[in-house]
């Protein structure tokens, strides 16, 4: 799949060098792990299509890190500059556009219409929850689940569901699947919450008090603004002040049991599957993802 990637990043003069810098602070590869292994869980055989459909998820979700850099402001991704600090806002702006098309080329290539249809579906709701959270950040816990749902939960979900299409399995065995990853992703999203303000950075692959310094609400201060724990503007206090009372009062560790339970969720998900390689490798990523420890 990274072969596939850089054959259909190839580019030449200073092109070359900005998708080189994408290429090079690529993350672990989670959407499209979960592309191929739910490809092989629901029998399918051949690779050729699912490399493709694996790369073109891999593309989505890199796309939309650059976006995200630039809406947020970001300086670091997985510890070097943002491609936008090295190369400027319209130069990332087109680098993303371009995975995008470079994305759709390789879904286009599928025999089963259903992968454009999904993914086209996926990178329009991931689109409308941005856009709702920028002009209207979401101060209840209702509206932040649909949030990271649509932020993070839907592409993985959707990747899960392209292995089952793939694989040419029936629409129910989709519909489990695509849950499965929308159960991880949301446990992802609020394992993260937590780590922000834990200061984990090297395992979320971007600075740890971001949300604080940026003043976006996220689960463990929406739950302590509610109970009257911290200000309506938290954000203007200290980070230290904040984080110590997320972590004394216990936020952190309730919204980190949240995020378990939806590892759990995704887990009795899988439990549904007979035994074999392509569920041992999915049971042995929902144990990372309760420890975080990639």
């Amino acid at each position: 799949m990274n072969s596939r990637i850089a054959q259909i990043l190839h580019a030449n003069g200073q092109a070359e060098e900005v998708f080189k810098y994408v290429l090079s602070a690529r993350g672990k590869g989670l959407r499209p792990s979960l592309v191929f292994l739910t490809y092989e869980l629901c029998g399918g055989t051949g690779l050729s299509e699912a490399v493709d459909c694996a790369a073109g998820v891999e593309l989505v979700h890199m796309a939309s890190l650059i976006h995200d850099d630039i809406i947020d402001g970001s300086e670091l991704r997985r510890g070097r500059k943002t491609l936008y600090r090295r190369f400027g806002t319209q130069a990332a702006v087109l680098a993303g556009d371009r995975l995008f098309a470079a994305a759709f080329y390789l879904f286009s290539l599928a025999r089963d219409a259903r992968v454009s249809q999904v993914m086209t579906q996926v990178i329009q709701d991931m689109c409308m929850g941005e856009i709702n959270q920028l002009h209207s950040p979401a101060a209840e816990e209702s509206d932040y689940l649909e949030y990271i749902h649509k932020k993070t939960a839907c592409l993985i979900g959707g990747s899960c569901r392209l292995g089952v299409i793939l694989a040419g399995k029936e629409l129910a065995q989709g519909d489990s699947l695509q849950s499965f990853g929308e159960n991880i992703g949301i446990a992802f999203q609020l394992s993260d919450d937590v780590l922000d303000y834990r200061g984990a950075s090297a395992v979320m692959g971007k600075e740890g008090g971001r949300d604080f310094a940026e003043g976006i609400w996220t689960l463990p201060t929406i739950r302590a603004f509610k109970r009257g724990l911290i200000p309506g503007n938290w954000f203007d206090s200290d980070f230290e002040t904040i984080r110590y009372i997320l972590e004394k009062r216990g936020l952190l560790d309730e919204v980190w049991q949240l995020a378990a339970s939806y590892v759990k969720k995704a887990g009795r998900i899988l439990g549904e599957f007979p035994d074999s390689r392509a569920k041992l490798e999915l049971q042995k990523l929902l144990e990372k993802l309760i420890r975080r420890t990639w």
